[in-house]
């Protein structure tokens, strides 16, 4: 398995779906749209995104409204942190982090979210009692594939690229474990093996099997 570059997903991943809505972002975004007196910028996610944009238009959507109230993405984001409440993600009883950790011995491996880090070490704190920046794989939120101001979804072909550039395992070696179809189809494009996170297959049964 040392070719192999296993990607885990954060949310509905890491977490069951029921402990943190999987669209808390989204809801936390238009919170902080009323907070600046914001009406028409509110987010509807069918109106205003589908997951088969190449680029991450939810985060690119943000981003066009921090620019129109005058405040930095970056802030705007932790604003709408600040609106979510983690505090019904339960603690690891799974041995989780530990399974990653053992794995990491024998290949790559990284959490590669569409959302931005400071939502995830949210997550990691609530179930883990870490941050990204503690553990000993890499991870990579919305702003690795950021080109030209524009943020690029993970699931598509330039985030693939910097992957493989960043890790030098070609995307036909990669192991993709999401809750997202959508994501799958697409990564399987690219040659990667693809695992769905479902209610019957969740994260510490699929690593049981590595």
């Amino acid at each position: 398995m040392a070719d192999k570059l296993l990607i885990v997903d954060c949310d509905g991943v890491l977490y069951h779906p029921s402990e943190l809505d999987i669209n808390a972002m989204v809801y936390a975004f238009n919170e902080v749209c009323d907070d600046f007196g914001l009406k028409d910028e509110k987010f509807n996610y069918i109106e205003n995104c589908t997951r088969d944009k190449p680029i991450g238009g939810f985060y690119n959507y943000i981003a066009s409204v921090a620019q129109k109230v005058g405040v930095p993405t970056e802030d705007f984001i932790l604003k709408m942190v600040a609106h979510i409440d983690y505090s019904h993600i339960k603690a690891d009883s799974d041995g989780i982090l530990q399974k990653l950790s053992k794995l990491s011995r024998k290949c790559q491996i990284c959490i590669c979210t569409n959302n931005h880090l400071a939502h995830l070490n949210h997550i990691l704190k609530a179930k883990f009692n870490i941050v990204a920046n503690d553990l000993p794989f890499a991870v990579f939120d919305m702003r690795f594939a950021e080109k030209n101001g524009n943020f690029h979804a993970k699931e598509s072909p330039f985030f693939v690229a910097k992957l493989e550039q960043y890790f030098g395992i070609p995307a036909r070696n990669f192991v993709w474990i999401d809750d997202n179809p959508n994501i799958l189809k697409k990564v399987k494009s690219f040659g990667s093996q693809a695992i769905q996170v479902t209610d019957e297959n969740r994260l510490k049964d699929i690593l049981q099997k590595f």
